[in-house]
């Protein structure tokens, strides 16, 4: 990844995303959305909205039925190695942590790195620029629920990818941990030019983000702009 993208276009670019389930539950809904690049975009709405599954068609984890997906121009449909793909571009961040009990955090970060000569020096670094460097050998039941999800965003970094897909990310954490996250998640934007969409029902979450969409049954319903952000860059059906 190049630690800031040169690129004018949006990051992510989705045209006509149809995504329906059962034949008759429709998840995504001949969706447009633009994510700019060095965005943070919010999505919000009410559980059962079709949120994660758009986060899961933008993370290729899951096929759309229908529409274009575009990362920095280049269509997904066209990756013949989807499983690269993802890990180059895309690192993910859940509410529950998924560290490996038995495992240090240098060594849970190190995991998407496995083979590589470097990865015990990579997941240092990426400890390091998440707060984490003095937490190497600790295993995560002996640090605090901040910390080990900060580790999870570690290693979610570690393969410097350009776009970081977060869901839920602050559900288990107190409010200071909140904080903290929401800081690091800033400071990954500015210093490494990565581009952030993030899930979330947290209020306080939303607000530190450029544009916040509020998504009901498959669709925007509406978008707030905020820190002067282009509120244009959304397209709405």
């Amino acid at each position: 990844m190049s630690e800031a993208s040169t690129s004018s276009g949006p990051a992510i670019r989705i045209r006509g995303l149809v995504k329906t389930y059962n034949g008759e539950i429709r998840a995504v809904q001949d969706l447009d959305l633009d994510i700019m690049p060095g965005e943070m975009l919010a999505i919000m709405g009410k559980s059962g909205s079709g949120k994660s599954t758009l986060m899961n068609l933008i993370g290729t984890l899951d096929r759309p039925d229908r529409g274009v997906i575009e990362f920095f121009g280049r269509d997904i449909a066209h990756v013949s190695d989807l499983p690269r793909f993802r890990q180059q571009e895309i690192g993910f961040v859940f509410q529950l942590h998924c560290l490996l009990p038995h495992l240090t955090l240098q060594d849970n970060v190190a995991l998407p790195l496995q083979g590589r000569r470097d990865a015990a020096e990579l997941a240092r670094q990426a400890l390091h620029d998440v707060g984490l460097g003095h937490r190497l050998k600790h295993v995560p039941a002996t640090v605090s629920g901040g910390e080990r999800q900060r580790a999870a965003i570690a290693r979610a970094i570690v393969n410097r990818p350009r776009v970081l897909l977060a869901d839920e990310p602050t559900g288990n954490v107190d409010s200071e941990s909140e904080k903290g996250l929401l800081d690091l998640f800033d400071r990954l934007r500015r210093e490494k030019g990565m581009t952030l969409v993030v899930v979330t029902h947290e209020s306080g979450v939303a607000s530190r983000a450029d544009r916040v969409v509020h998504y009901r049954d498959g669709r925007i319903e509406r978008v707030e702009s905020r820190n002067g952000a282009p509120g244009q860059a959304v397209l709405v059906p």
